[in-house]
């Protein structure tokens, strides 16, 4: 059979399936999980043929970096809920930079540790960072998927979410890092040097990423008559934000960093600048996009996994004995011992990672929006691991000296690797809900991203950038309070003088970056300018912020509305308003 064939009716059966779970507000199976689920199936029954279908069907290195990967991102940074996640950014940078390194560190160090007490097969120092430094790339697909359907704290989603996508990056360039470093002993000059050059590359990617997306801006703003050409415009957006991902990786950063922000800078400025038909189209399209290549990572992950169980089967393994294991060491795939301590070193890694760095960010915090302990147990055993560790450790190719071959010690990471993503994201993604509800995390607000929406809704996609005030309702507009006025508000004559005084600091600095922008970046860029309340009491012509939500044009019905005003908004990252037609 075709496996063309098989991919799209895969798609078909998930599309389908994933409506049901969504529509019955499903949380103990969750979309990756079931794509696992699927994958696994098909797995076995191909395998079980003895049929070469599965070899289109594997998990390749370059598949999953150049082709799967770059939707999924820029989608997260092309919607994201800008105002929230910058008000967050320094929990988010906190977790995902310090809280990556920490991780990897503590897992690489136990691991090695474990190795050299006899109790898991011989790994040297650089295995076991490397084998670290993947393992910290979380994926919590699952978990934020359970968070949107059951209206958690706005803090914990926002926090979450941009530490996945960030962590990602700095798990990547870590790697790199010590792959370069591989033939250096381990000190600790050179694990200094390692941590210098992920910043870099860190810092490296968001300049490129900056220097290409606001020339593609410029271009938009240049040549207004791009509006008239919606095909146009499409392909130009999409390619100079895939530009900025290539671009980094040529330069050795990394393109996850760069067109994350790629993905923001393009919400923030030329978007705004795209006829309303290349506005809608771009939306809907990376949503697509972004939906279908989660679902194929996650098909793949499930067929490699059945491809190891069918080898196990079939007796086709590889011994550990050559490189080290123990005497008693016999042929296997698997070592559990090795399992079990990987599995202990994450949530220990984890443990240090969150706890400690959240209560510094909490501390550091000006205002009442912190993270509570129940959400930091959240957060702790909902690291889950993903696609991007499986690609990494697929791509292994690092060899001991004195060892000739690397594919016993791959096959060894490749399969723990895997045992370890379908058993985090079904057991830990399917126990998130109930593990919510004993931490008391579920009475929050309604939330606007809960599924589905009914067809009678008109929603409208209202701005989310930096000038835009966001309620604490995951992101829902309060649209007659400024993120300033919000600030101000909020310290009333009960605060402390400190907290005071540093939410001061931050409306000056808000202040500032919104003149800034306003004054410069917008009118080369392109962008919204949106007046803030005081500005509208002045001006006489501004919209009413009172007035009723744009029609939706999720809807046929509602896209006939909305043919009436061509300038209806849609925004990505934006909150979905639901008012009844």
């Amino acid at each position: 059979m075709d496996s063309s064939l098989v991919l799209l009716g895969l798609l078909v059966l998930l599309v389908l399936v994933s409506l049901g779970l969504d529509t019955y507000r499903c949380t103990l199976l969750s979309k990756s999980g079931l794509a696992l689920l699927v994958g696994g199936v098909v797995g076995l029954l191909l395998a079980s043929q003895n049929t070469e279908a599965t070899a289109p069907l594997q998990l390749h290195h370059s598949i999953f970096f150049d082709v799967l990967l770059p939707p999924i991102i820029y989608e997260a940074g092309f919607s994201v809920e800008r105002t929230t996640f910058f008000r967050n950014f320094g929990a988010v940078l906190a977790t995902a930079i310090w809280g990556t390194l920490i991780s990897a560190c503590v897992t690489g160090l136990m691991l090695y540790l474990a190795s050299l007490c006899g109790w898991i097969p011989n790994i040297d120092w650089i295995e076991a960072f490397l084998f670290g430094a993947l393992l910290s790339a979380v994926d919590p697909v699952a978990t934020l998927g359970v968070f949107q359907k059951l209206n958690v704290p706005p803090v914990l989603f926002n926090v979450v979410f941009g530490e996945s996508v960030l962590n990602d990056a700095v798990a990547i360039a870590l790697y790199k890092a010590l792959t370069s470093w591989a033939d250096a002993g381990m000190t600790v000059s050179v694990l200094v040097l390692v941590v210098c050059q992920t910043f870099g590359i860190l810092v490296g990617s968001i300049c490129v990423s900056m220097l290409l997306t606001l020339v593609g801006s410029s271009i938009f703003v240049q040549f207004p008559a791009l509006r008239a050409y919606p095909a146009y415009e499409i392909l130009l957006c999409i390619c100079v934000s895939l530009s900025t991902y290539f671009a980094a990786e040529c330069c050795e950063f990394s393109g996850i960093v760069a067109l994350f922000f790629s993905g923001i800078l393009t919400g923030h400025y030329h978007y705004h600048v795209m006829s309303p038909e290349s506005q809608l189209a771009v939306h809907h399209t990376l949503q697509t996009a972004s939906f279908v290549c989660e679902t194929l990572v996650y098909v793949f992950v499930g067929v490699a996994t059945a491809l190891v169980l069918c080898s196990n089967a079939t007796n086709e393994t590889r011994s550990l004995s050559h490189y080290g294991a123990p005497s008693n060491s016999t042929e296997i795939v698997v070592s559990w011992s090795f399992v079990g301590w990987t599995t202990l070193s994450l949530f220990a890694g984890r443990a240090l990672n969150v706890f400690p760095l959240v209560s510094l960010t909490n501390y550091l915090r000006c205002n009442q929006d912190t993270l509570t302990f129940p959400m930091m147990v959240v957060m702790w055993l909902t690291g889950l691991r993903g696609a991007v560790a499986v690609a990494l450790v697929t791509d292994w190719s690092y060899v001991r000296e004195g060892n000739d071959s690397v594919g016993s010690v791959k096959q060894l990471m490749v399969t723990t690797t895997l045992f370890l993503v379908i058993g985090t994201t079904w057991i830990v993604g399917g126990l998130t809900g109930p593990l919510l509800g004993l931490c008391g995390l579920l009475d929050a607000p309604p939330s606007a991203f809960v599924l589905p929406v009914p067809v009678s809704s008109c929603t409208s996609f209202q701005p989310s950038e930096g000038d835009r005030a966001t309620s604490p309702s995951h992101g829902v507009p309060d649209r007659n309070v400024t993120p300033v006025g919000r600030r101000m508000s909020s310290l009333d004559e009960t605060s402390p003088d400190g907290s005071r005084s540093c939410a001061n600091i931050r409306v000056t600095a808000y202040q500032m970056w919104h003149a800034f922008d306003n004054t410069y970046m917008k009118p080369l860029f392109g962008g919204r300018h949106k007046l803030h309340r005081g500005d509208r009491e002045k001006d006489g012509n501004a919209p009413n912020s009172t007035a009723t939500p744009s029609p939706s044009i999720s809807s046929p019905l509602a896209r006939k509305k909305c043919k009436a005003d061509p300038s209806t908004p849609l925004v990505p990252g934006d909150s979905q308003q639901h008012a009844s037609s």
